[in-house]
């Protein structure tokens, strides 16, 4: 351990001016995409590739050993590569592509990036690409009115990262609060420094009014640092040295391997991210649904109380999240028959009732040699895992090879006396069991061991498991008689396979958890190529998105860890993570935890998270990607929201809800980022990128999508002491007009100016202001109490009054891969053009390989009047008259051709059209 300590963010210091510069360039040669730098000083010289004309490559090793080229990360055939134009200008090479211009001064070395004659991009003068022993970094300018966004799952409340310090290290960092830090420098949830569970060292400049040298027209790059070991990067923050103008990206060990992407607007850096990294397949459409999680659903009949429960109450749910409790003794892969008798029958009604469940999967193969019973007996992944020499060895760097397996010791928390089956050889001292396990890890660099633990999965999916919960994926390693360093992660000494090599953990550290993700993924599709399968996961590295979605680990019940749930969500999207979110309320008990712990006859009293906390967190995550209500029940009494008192089961419903009658908005945005890589959830800059007001308010507003601006309240108010009222200001993107969103329930108020600060906007508990762009196209279904419980729900297109527009949608099973196998989806453009006495709308399937189960669907023009004619394809449409608005939606659904109904509540046009033609036209006279 001594040869690969953790280097705090404070103590790596390449802008203290005694590092090694690269010196000045002497020559070059170029072969094709490759140019190849020889330095004037006969040391160390970095090669530069170009992708594309808008992408280039610079990887620097201290030792200049380039003998291998792997990456954990980048899809290996993204880029064909790009020949640029190199001329040599005497005290410069000029490479040139269609659209960039890359200069390399010689002496000293540094690269400037430029589009036509406006600069882009540079490295600090004279002292910039520099190595200290193995350490190496990069410090580039940081221009006026830049804004620094990306880097994955971090810390803070604020989106844009400016004057921080970030270190990239994978670490199980419970509450946010444990990890280490420089002494004196306290954690938690608004410190971005905090090591957290993720790797992405992705930065992402974006300049929305370039002056001085960078004058100009707005422009966004990227700069992505491909190196699994701890990372770097320090936006300008002087809290350690003086880095005014300047920010620096960094590793410990290997190279500086970064990639370039050149884009006008963020939207150009993230395609190109995603196209060298990979993008996230289409899940199977529940995970957009609801979930409720618990460490403590010890067994079936706590399961199936919460799960009726919920139906009971009618709240929307789809997935249900068993922790290690599910497990025989906490060993992997396995189920319990004390705890989860007649488990196959469990799923099996519990699917009956529209339920997909999930267990905790921790890379920890248990060396208990008792079940939970207390006999020994044969544990399959245990012994399998043997015989194929699956798991790491207990060797350090340096020392040799060690005969024995490494041994981990895991922390799974204490009972105190809730949980009352055994785990042997665990015991009560003083009232208190103290849980976990000890085991081997499998060795995940090796190809063949990814495959052994993919066909452990069998029997958990021949059981009725729908998918996976990836848990503590960097292992939460406590010290014992294997591993003594403080440090709760595997030793960094410990040797671990890497593309065919033997390597110390520090030199790979963030690759383990990419690995154990892809081992799973690929293991699933093998044992069921027909299902979509999907990962919920605790962490990885960039590239995680291709295999697993990602949760941000052991939150706690505080308002701060609510704030920074909209930046942390929101970064990760621009990092290449689409699907990501928190546990929903807390996992760990907090500062908003009310009333005293205690367990009095098995039950827990007390830690309850605070109403108005529990509300406006589940108010705010009906628009999240991943929607997870999840707590320890170890120590907290409950936190699913029917177990409240009203109005909170109420307020919660009423979004969850709303979500399910989104859903076919999250499912479209979830393809539109397989095709471009967009996130589903956006900040206002990514879809308005030509208002400069947008880059004030990231972060506690967003888009869903393209359309849909939400913009929760995240700070406390009613409980506060004193109470505050419950106001926040919204802005309106310029360039568009504005409706406040009324769900269909009431005439549309006046459209609001796009430019527009709306102040002290009164949101009481439960409400989430919502405004949607003129002109947009929102799909809508009825509510279901979860996917799939109606065989037949259409859509309604509801159109909102202004430019014309298009909108895709993409329709499939939601569950099976014939979507990639069969092309069996359709995708549609749905189009409206207004005039001022009409309406004109045409759906155009763009691919029809998929005929969904509805025969029909609707248009709901919104902000109309009493249509004087409607038509389909120029045959006439009934008017439908009736007494009544309810009367008129009956009948409309009960006929058995096109009609229509003017809805005079809402002073709105409904429209009933039989989905029969690839080309339908809908025309509105009034």
């Amino acid at each position: 351990m001594a040869n690969y300590p953790f280097v705090n963010v404070n103590e790596f210091t390449p802008n203290n001016g005694d590092w090694t510069t690269v010196g000045n360039v002497a020559s070059y040669t170029q072969q094709g995409a490759i140019l190849r730098l020889t330095m004037a000083n006969g040391g160390p010289a970095p090669i530069l590739y170009f992708l594309a004309a808008t992408v280039f490559r610079v990887r620097f090793n201290p030792a200049a050993d380039y003998s291998s080229d792997n990456s954990y990360a980048v899809v290996a055939d993204a880029f064909s590569g790009y020949t640029p134009t190199v001329t040599d200008l005497g005290n410069a090479l000029q490479l040139l592509t269609n659209s960039m211009r890359v200069v390399i001064n010689k002496a000293p070395f540094g690269i400037t990036v430029y589009r036509g004659e406006q600069l882009i991009h540079a490295d600090n003068p004279g002292y910039n690409l520099i190595y200290d022993g193995t350490a190496v970094a990069n410090l580039k300018v940081y221009p006026a009115n830049a804004l620094y966004c990306g880097f994955g799952e971090k810390a803070g409340a604020q989106l844009f990262k400016n004057q921080f310090t970030m270190t990239f290290f994978n670490y199980d960092n419970f509450m946010y609060s444990s990890g280490p830090l420089p002494e004196g420098e306290g954690g938690g949830p608004l410190n971005p420094s905090e090591t957290l569970y993720n790797s992405t060292p992705l930065l992402i400049e974006t300049n929305p009014n370039p002056v001085g040298a960078n004058q100009g027209a707005p422009y966004s790059y990227g700069l992505f640092l491909d190196n699994p070991c701890q990372t770097y990067i320090n936006v300008g923050a002087s809290d350690y040295s003086n880095m005014f103008g300047k920010y620096y990206l960094g590793a410990l060990y290997g190279d500086l391997n970064y990639y370039f992407f050149l884009g006008n607007t963020v939207r150009d850096v993230i395609a190109q991210y995603t196209q060298l990294t990979g993008r996230a397949p289409l899940p199977p459409k529940y995970v957009f649904g609801y979930h409720q999680g618990c460490y403590g659903y010890y067994d079936r009949y706590k399961l199936s109380e919460v799960a009726n429960a919920y139906r009971a109450a009618r709240i929307p749910i789809d997935g249900l999240h068993i922790d290690v409790d599910f497990q025989d003794n906490y060993r992997t892969f396995t189920s319990s028959n004390l705890k989860f008798p007649n488990v196959a029958e469990m799923f099996a009604d519990l699917h009956t009732i529209g339920f997909k469940c999930c267990t905790n999967i921790t890379s920890l193969v248990s060396n208990n040699p008792l079940d939970e019973n207390g006999n020994k007996t044969t544990y399959p992944a245990l012994q399998s895992g043997l015989k194929a020499d699956a798991f790491i060895y207990a060797t350090r760097a340096g020392q040799g090879e060690s005969p024995n397996l490494f041994v981990g010791q895991e922390s799974y928390g204490q009972n105190f006396g809730s949980n009352p089956y055994p785990y042997p050889p665990l015991s009560f001292q003083n009232g208190v069991e103290s849980l976990g396990s000890s085991g081997y890890y499998p060795d995940f660099g090796r190809s063949d061991v990814q495959t052994w633990w993919g066909q452990q999965y069998q029997y958990l999916l021949s059981v009725g498991l729908d998918f996976i919960w990836q848990d503590m994926t960097c292992p939460a390693i406590v010290p014992n008689f294997d591993n003594n360093t403080p440090d709760k992660t595997f030793p960094l000494d410990l040797m671990q396979s890497s593309f065919g090599q033997y390597q110390a953990n520090a030199l790979i550290h963030n690759a383990y958890s990419l690995n154990l993700c892809q081992a799973t993924y690929n293991g699933l599709n093998l044992l069921r190529p027909n299902l979509r399968n999907f990962i919920i996961a605790r962490g990885g590295y960039a590239g995680m998105q291709r295999y697993a979605g990602l949760w941000t680990g052991d939150s706690a019940s505080s308002w701060d860890f609510l704030s920074i749930n909209i930046p942390e969500v929101l970064n990760l999207g621009l990092s290449g993570q689409p699907i990501s979110g928190c546990d929903i309320g807390g996992f760990a008990s907090g500062s908003a935890s009310e009333g005293d712990f205690s367990v009095v006859d098995g039950q827990v009293y007390g830690q309850i998270t605070n109403y108005e906390l529990l509300t406006r967190w589940m108010n705010l995550g009906a628009f999240l990607p991943w929607y997870r209500n999840h707590y320890d029940g170890y120590v907290k009494q409950f936190q699913e929201p029917y177990q409240y008192g009203e109005p909170v089961p109420s307020n919660c419903r009423k979004y969850i809800e709303m979500r399910y009658r989104l859903l076919q908005v999250f499912y479209d945005a979830m393809y539109q980022h397989t095709q471009t890589g967009l996130p589903i959830v956006r900040p206002l800059f990514l879809n308005d990128p030509g208002d400069p007001q947008v880059y004030h308010y990231v972060n506690d507003q967003f888009f869903l999508g393209d359309h849909i601006l939400v913009a929760p309240i995240v700070s406390q108010h009613d409980t506060a002491n004193p109470p505050t009222p419950p106001v926040r200001d919204i802005y309106l993107p310029a360039g568009s007009q504005w409706y406040a969103y009324q769900d269909n329930l009431a005439p549309l108020l006046a459209p609001v100016n796009g430019g527009t600060l709306i102040t002290n906007y009164y949101a009481s508990l439960g409400v989430v202001p919502i405004y949607i762009r003129a002109g947009a196209i929102i799909p809508m279904r009825q509510l279901e109490q979860y996917v799939g419980e109606l065989p037949q729900n259409p859509l309604t297109f509801t159109i909102y009054p202004g430019p014309d527009s298009t909108y895709e949608l993409y329709l499939d099973d939601g569950l099976t891969t014939n979507y990639q196998t069969q092309q069996q989806y359709r995708l549609t453009a749905i189009t409206h053009h207004s005039t001022g006495n009409s309406q004109t709308v045409t759906i155009q399937r763009q691919h029809d390989g998929y005929t969904p189960p509805e025969l029909f669907f609707y248009l709901c023009l919104l902000g109309a009047s009493l249509p004087s004619k409607a038509q389909v394809n120029g045959v006439p449409l009934s008017n439908l008259i009736y007494p009544t608005d309810a009367e008129a939606a009956a009948a409309l659904a009960a006929s058995p051709v096109n009609a229509f109904y003017f809805n005079t509540e809402i002073n709105a046009v409904f429209i009933k059209v039989f989905d029969m033609a690839a080309n339908t036209n809908v025309a509105v006279g009034y």
